[in-house]
């Protein structure tokens, strides 16, 4: 991996909301951690795959839930394009209603011919897919939907 590559990859951290970026590439292990600033309040600790924020609207994909606040939207990390599945001939990783667990790889982020595999925070179900795959993403734009455990 040449330097080049190394500085667009701090740069895509630095610009997007991801506080860690691991990235293994012929044999050359590369991982990028963005701290925050000196003085600045701690933040708790959160994975960059994914969070608890408000639900989104629903849509043509989702099935509703009786306790829509308790679901967990697992925003994009970065900016990037979409993919469901590892591989263009494989099926996609996670489908809706699916039971997914704790660090089950359900979609992958293509940014600058890097690919990065997007884990489940905590186990649940796919309630929605809220991007297309090969869809542009942004940044903080919502993927899933993942309901607790117990949901339908």
């Amino acid at each position: 991996m040449d330097l080049a590559k190394i500085e667009q990859l701090v740069d895509l951290v630095t610009r997007s909301a991801i506080a860690e970026l691991e990235l293994t590439q012929d044999g050359t292990r590369i991982r990028i951690l963005k701290r925050a600033p000196a003085g600045a309040p701690a933040a708790p600790a959160q994975p960059a795959t994914g969070f608890e924020v408000e639900a989104p609207a629903l849509d043509h994909q989702e099935n509703p839930a009786p306790d829509a606040a308790a679901d967990v939207v697992v925003p994009a990390p970065m900016h990037g394009v979409f993919y469901r599945a590892a591989a263009p001939d494989e099926p996609p990783l996670v489908e809706v209603g699916a039971r997914i667990e704790a660090g089950q790889k359900i979609c992958i982020i293509e940014a600058m011919k890097t690919f990065i595999d997007i884990a489940a925070e905590a186990p649940g179900v796919v309630l929605a897919i809220l991007a297309e795959n090969g869809d542009e993403i942004a940044a903080g734009q919502a993927l899933f939907r993942i309901g607790a455990v117990g949901s339908p």
